[in-house]
């Protein structure tokens, strides 16, 4: 099992890759910690309010993953290939599309933002919180679909740091200014979420305008002039939507599967859904290596295989597999342990101390076995172009499975929330079989510019 650490190049690339893409994971998950906790001075109500809120922004955020990552597919293939023109075009069908996206996100927060948090919540409190906020947040889709096709692009091709760099100037301006919006400084009125939207709207707003700015200042190899990024044609769109569909529709499903889990822990009461808030918030905090690890692996997979390198992929594969299950073991330990000291920075009634806890270690536990599943449709399946079948386990665990029993748990058997989150978890080990069977058949290698033609 521990041979994995002898193959010093597998590891050395790894961590090349991972780093930039752990710091930057690591600077965003901060950014929603900082902005729990500052949020949560004003409290149970708006860290609901704000933590649903962005529930539909979380929606719009895997929307744009799934595009991203669909054509990052594409990307990290051709960059094994070196061919820097089909890079360009795929970027721009990226941004196309997911400008659309953000349009369409946009708009519903800006023009119903109350129906949408009357759909999260019944608390009338938090309704109109959330609103507020949503109404100020809904700009910043925009922003945020140039910021991550450019990203995806330069990871792809293997410039993780500048997208780094970027996180960590918005994070930066965003809890800078969130300091001041929130609570009234420097003479500024006191705006509580509605400051906190503000601010990362804002942030949003100059993260774009530096990674764009970087890229074609400093003449970047992914710098594309308009007439090459608009330069693709149907043939392209339809191989394009034909591999990417599947990510985006796994995206989607997640990320609303994820949401219906808030309506179920918001059947429980407000008290739940700060739990569910707070825990989720310092678990990513505490698992960005192992995110960082598994895009990284997709571009380490994708690249090998637009190189012709099957073995070579199928080797990536066997070591993420083994190698990600030892770090979140210890992760996982972490997260156990520290619990009931990193929530002491919240301000939060004894009873959602409590459950935050219970909640934090229960996902130490099942961190190994989600962490194993999330690197093989995240990394190994997806950067070897198998985007269906990791669609197809994904919906059908978290829509046939986790989420009729959430609502079940809640609602009928009227369980506590530590019931419920144990319920929902339980999903992993029915979709680790999947993926282990997957893994060994190595039907996952797809080389999808060799099958294809693009001129």
């Amino acid at each position: 099992m521990f041979s994995v650490f002898k193959d010093k190049q597998f590891i050395k690339k790894l961590w090349i890759l991972a780093l930039p893409i752990t710091i930057q994971s690591f600077i965003t998950s901060s950014l929603n910690l900082i902005d729990n906790l500052m949020v949560g001075r004003l409290g149970e109500e708006a860290i609901a309010a704000v933590g649903l809120a962005n529930q539909y922004i979380f929606i719009f955020n895997l929307c744009i993953t799934g595009v991203n990552a669909g054509a990052s597919v594409f990307m990290a293939q051709f960059w094994g290939k070196k061919d820097l023109p089909n890079i360009k075009k795929i970027l721009g069908l990226d941004i196309v599309v997911g400008l659309a996206v953000a349009l369409l996100f946009g708009f519903g927060a800006i023009v119903t933002p109350e129906a949408i948090m009357s759909i999260l919540s019944k608390d009338q409190n938090v309704i109109a919180l959330g609103t507020s906020y949503l109404l100020v947040v809904g700009i910043s889709c925009l922003f945020s679909s140039f910021t991550q096709a450019y990203s995806s692009a330069l990871r792809s091709t293997e410039q993780v740091k500048v997208p780094m760099y970027a996180s960590l100037i918005g994070v930066g301006i965003n809890a800078f200014l969130n300091w001041i919006l929130i609570f009234g400084m420097f003479g500024m009125p006191s705006l509580g979420v509605v400051g906190a939207a503000l601010a990362t709207t804002i942030a949003r707003l100059i993260e774009m305008i530096y990674i764009v700015s970087y890229v074609y200042i400093s003449k970047n190899k992914i710098a594309g002039k308009l007439k090459d990024l608009l330069s693709f044609d149907k043939h392209l769109v339809k191989i394009y939507f034909k591999t990417s569909w599947p990510v985006i529709v796994n995206e989607i499903v997640w990320s609303v599967g994820i949401t219906a889990y808030s309506v179920a822990y918001a059947q429980i009461g407000t008290n739940a859904v700060a739990t569910m808030q707070i825990a989720t918030t310092l678990n990513n905090v505490f698992t960005v290596l192992l995110v960082g690890m598994a895009i990284a692996t997709s571009i380490m997979v994708g690249n090998h295989i637009g190189a012709g390198q099957e073995d070579e992929a199928r080797s990536c594969a066997k070591n993420i597999g083994i190698l990600t299950p030892i770090m979140s073991i210890v992760v996982g330990a972490v997260i156990f342990i520290t619990a009931p000291i990193v929530l002491k920075l919240f301000n939060v009634t004894p009873e959602t101390y409590s459950d935050t806890i219970d909640i934090l270690r229960i996902m130490a536990l099942f961190l190994p076995i989600r962490t194993f599943n999330m690197v093989m449709i995240v990394g190994v399946f997806r950067g070897g172009g198998d985007t269906t079948y990791s669609m197809l386990v994904q919906a059908g665990t978290v829509w046939l499975y986790s989420v009729p029993l959430a609502f079940i748990g809640a609602v009928v058997w009227q369980l506590p929330i530590q019931l419920v989150y144990i319920l929902i978890c339980s999903e992993e080990c029915i979709k680790i079989w999947f993926e282990l069977r997957r893994l060994k058949n190595g039907k996952w290698i797809k080389n999808i510019i060799h099958d294809t033609t693009l001129s």
